[in-house]
């Protein structure tokens, strides 16, 4: 298992190219964005990691709010090592517990969906269907696409499995899925979720609008913003 280091952090990472673990690490290190600094983070907070890829935002997220717990959810059989690798070693026990899962939180429980991943940048899979999108539609003719049939979860199935009677930060970051993973929230289950980023990203192969997640959002009681391609909601 390879290691590259970025701003004195050494990761073990799936990517052969650094160019492309550092646009992540450059993402969430150095333009911090998930952070908003309307939202208000208590101190030891608990977070969930919805497309947690290697770890990075679970490293990032320790290092800056000390959490008592974070659960990561990363759906690639291949990529879930490096989560491990990284979480184990970047981590501290004593300060985080750290929660890992390998499956795919969408908008039911107990189904298998596909998830379509690049040969070379992990952070290119997603599972969309097939028809929607352009470069597995590629990869998959050339025969270079990488599928795995995983099963799937739901964010209320997790805070129940897992005794989670508060979330501070749910952070979704799934290449298109999020909508899926935001309808599988149970209503009141909203009450328990202090604060949510999403990445929202492939809009137009899932066919929903950042103004749709607002709309779901504020339904729900949450004031909400957006910077590019992340959109914050928070309470008060």
């Amino acid at each position: 298992m390879q290691r590259m280091t970025f701003g004195g952090l050494e990761l073990s990472v799936i990517d052969p190219h650094e160019r492309d673990t550092k646009y992540i690490y450059d993402e969430i290190f150095v333009s911090q964005i998930y952070y908003h600094p309307e939202m208000r983070i208590p101190k030891h907070p608990v977070i969930m990691d919805v497309g947690s890829n290697i770890g990075i935002y679970a490293v990032w997220a320790h290092r800056r709010y000390q959490p008592k717990e974070i659960y990561c959810y990363e759906a690639s059989p291949r990529t879930f090592p490096y989560l491990n690798a990284n979480v184990e070693r970047l981590v501290d026990a004593e300060t985080t517990k750290v929660h890992t899962f390998n499956r795919a939180l969408a908008r039911s429980s107990g189904e298998t969906i596909t998830l379509h991943q690049s040969p070379l940048i992990s952070g290119i899979s997603t599972l969309l269907d097939k028809s929607k999108v352009h470069w597995v539609q590629q990869l998959s003719a050339s025969e270079e696409l990488i599928t795995y049939e995983v099963m799937t979860s739901t964010v209320s199935a997790e805070l129940a499995a897992n005794r989670i009677a508060a979330l501070d930060i749910l952070k979704i970051d799934v290449e298109g899925y999020f909508m899926e993973v935001l309808t599988g929230i149970a209503v009141p289950d909203f009450e328990k979720i202090r604060n949510i980023v999403v990445e929202i990203d492939y809009s137009a192969e899932a066919g929903v609008t950042p103004l749709d997640v607002e709309k779901m959002l504020t339904a729900r009681g949450y004031r909400t913003d957006r910077e590019e391609d992340t959109f914050y909601a928070w309470r008060r």
